[in-house]
């Protein structure tokens, strides 16, 4: 099907071809309201939709948070919220109607499910404002600590501000330049298959519940009952002591299997050879120590810990990593610049369908949101973080700026680059406030959280626009599931989260350590750095400046093939069990891509989103339970 076609629901015909991609705007505003938009003929914005949208997603937000401090990275969303609630509200349907009477529970709308995946996707992506990031990185660098309703207050606000940011730029980049958001287009085409057959609702939701009931299972046996060890010494004692083993948990193969075979690949080969040979090599040169010996114990080879490897190996590895991301966005920097330039010109919305007046968002919510929002922002900065409000401004305006390059990224790429985006305002804020490692990360925080949620609000809107939807309802649908998701994901972040704990072998939190670790070099600069760990940090960068160049000058049939430089750089802050779990999880995805591609492409994430929210649930509710109950 065209991506461009509207959904074929309930209620819409087979409609006409639309029309060519070079015709004027007015045309493709007249096909779409004549053949695809739907949101006066079907409910849309109702409290159900909305409310099961911000819990579906706010406890989303949870497996989000725990899988973000593991391994650096977000879960989709979207989809399986749409599944779950669509298999929810099919069997409140039936059983309702069919104990009290025809009509008890109005049947849930195709509409009605793009709201609620708006919500729940806006709740679940809740981490990326910064709690897998710049606020544990802040407790790394100085062991500044936010309260659980500090968090809440500045996650809300900076992911309010990245909404406020996609509302100037929706209607250029959907409606008119028609980029395609591949997320969002996979969405819609899961909302019209969930619709247009129940059974395979059905079907996929109780794929789903069997996933969950999986890795809640296993997680109760390893954190409740105490039955699975915490990992298993498949390589030896003494190799397990550097995270050379297997963890018994489903929620990195779950992950691993989504993430796809490249990347998770690399990762297992980086992890092994900087867990094993390159600590060998270290420790040989004397640059690492053995790190805390038991009574009688001897430093050696089956006395390592991963401790003293990772500290060492971060660095490398963070250099490889924002090397290559800042070196890769210099290259794409005049595209991005036209881009962003062609994003911001004049559209000719003159001569478009005016129906849309009464449909599209209103540029005073752009206005009202940016004065409003805008200044909470630079309050939060002046009385937490100590950043003047001169420069809070400066942060807020940059971040608008780079939250429209990021948008026209994911809906070119499908690829959000937050971080990368977050690493601009870092160093900007190098320069204006030199040596104040709060300020660096909390002003690159609101970019980062800005850049996340307009592109996550686009992606759905995105979908929105193919099924039909309007999207002033989704904008509000949104804010609601910003509301809801901070509070979730917060709450777990205090009750989840001892801080003396990350960067270690618990939380690894590699995405803020490398925030960290950036904040900690533009502050002091690298004079005081060993020789050792110096040279590490420069080859590591030209490698990933390197690696960024071939990249860019390589045919698209042979880049393919190159290593994952993100999965490499990522083995080198986390350990050894996430990626050889990952790796495992990838290549079962893999071999069943292989064996059976039909019942992959139904199955394989909507089983490993099971796996990673019942295991992720388990953990945090045993945790839970022995913090409220004085046990822990």
């Amino acid at each position: 099907m065209h991506p461009e076609q509207p959904a074929q629901t309930e209620a819409v015909a087979t409609p006409p071809p639309p029309p060519a991609a070079d015709a004027p705007v007015a045309e493709h505003d007249k096909y779409w309201f004549d053949h695809v938009y739907v949101g006066d003929r079907q409910r849309q914005l109702t409290v159900r939709a909305v409310l099961t949208g911000c819990v579906i997603g706010g406890v989303m937000s949870i497996s989000n948070l725990y899988v973000g401090l593991k391994i650096g990275w977000g879960l989709g969303v979207a989809i399986t919220a749409a599944v779950l609630a669509f298999t929810l509200f099919t069997v409140l349907e039936k059983a309702l109607n069919g104990l009290f009477g025809a009509g008890t529970v109005g049947h849930f709308t195709l509409l009605e499910n793009n709201t609620m995946q708006t919500a729940a996707s806006a709740a679940g992506y809740m981490s990326s404002a910064g709690l897998v990031s710049a606020i544990p990185a802040l407790w790394m660098v100085s062991q500044f600590k936010l309260t659980v309703w500090q968090t809440i207050v500045w996650v809300t606000a900076i992911s309010l501000l990245g909404i406020v940011a996609a509302i100037p730029v929706k209607r250029k980049l959907i409606n008119q330049e028609r980029l395609r958001f591949p997320s969002g287009i996979a969405a819609a085409e899961t909302l019209r298959s969930l619709h247009a057959t129940g059974s395979e609702g059905a079907v996929k939701g109780m794929a789903l519940g069997a996933g969950g009931l999986a890795g809640g299972f296993v997680a109760l046996l390893r954190e409740g009952m105490h039955v699975l060890p915490d990992k298993l010494p498949l390589f030896g004692k003494g190799l397990a002591l550097r995270s050379v083993a297997f963890e018994p948990s489903l929620v990195m193969i779950g992950a691993g299997a989504i993430m796809g075979f490249k990347a998770a690949f690399w990762m297992a080969v980086s992890g092994l050879m900087s867990r094993w040979f390159l600590a060998d090599w270290l420790l040989e040169k004397g640059y690492i120590t053995c790190g805390k010996l038991k009574a009688g114990e001897v430093c050696g080879p089956d006395t390592l810990q991963y401790g003293p490897i990772n500290a060492w190996t971060l660095w490398p590895g963070v250099s490889l990593m924002v090397v290559h991301a800042l070196v890769g966005l210099a290259i794409q920097a005049p595209g991005m610049i036209a881009g962003f330039k062609k994003t911001l010109a004049k559209t000719g919305d003159t001569n478009t369908d005016p129906r849309l007046a009464g449909v599209e968002v209103p540029f005073s919510w752009f206005l009202g949101g940016l004065v409003g929002v805008g200044a909470l922002c630079v309050a939060l900065q002046a009385m937490w973080f100590g950043i003047p409000p001169h420069w809070g401004l400066v942060a807020v305006l940059l971040s608008l700026l780079l939250a429209f390059v990021a948008a026209r990224s994911v809906g070119e790429t499908d690829i959000n680059p937050v971080g990368n985006m977050g690493k601009v305002t870092q160093l900007v804020f190098g320069g204006l406030m030199q040596g104040q490692v709060n300020a660096n990360l909390l002003a690159a925080n609101v970019t980062a959280g800005a850049a996340s949620h307009a592109g996550d609000l686009l992606t759905d809107m995105k979908a929105g626009y193919l099924v039909g939807a309007r999207p002033r309802y989704q904008v509000i649908s949104q804010v609601f599931g910003v509301l809801i998701g901070a509070v979730f994901a917060s709450v777990a972040y205090q009750f989840l989260v001892d801080p003396t704990t990350l960067g270690g072998e618990k939380w690894p939190a590699p995405a803020a350590m490398v925030w960290a670790k950036v904040a900690e070099l533009l502050s002091k600069g690298v004079g005081n750095m060993e020789p050792h760990k110096l040279a590490a940090i420069q080859i590591a960068a030209a490698v990933g400046a390197g690696m960024a160049i071939l990249e860019h000058l390589t045919p698209p049939h042979i880049r393919k093939w190159y290593p994952s430089v993100a999965g490499v750089g990522i083995a080198m802050t986390v350990s050894f069990t996430s990626s050889f779990s990952m790796c495992l999880g990838a290549c079962l995805a893999w071999l069943l891509g292989r064996m059976a591609p039909q019942w992959s492409e139904r199955f394989t994430v909507v089983v490993a989103s099971g796996l990673i929210a019942g295991e992720t649930l388990m953990a945090v509710g045993v945790i839970a339970y022995g913090v409220l109950s004085g046990g822990v």
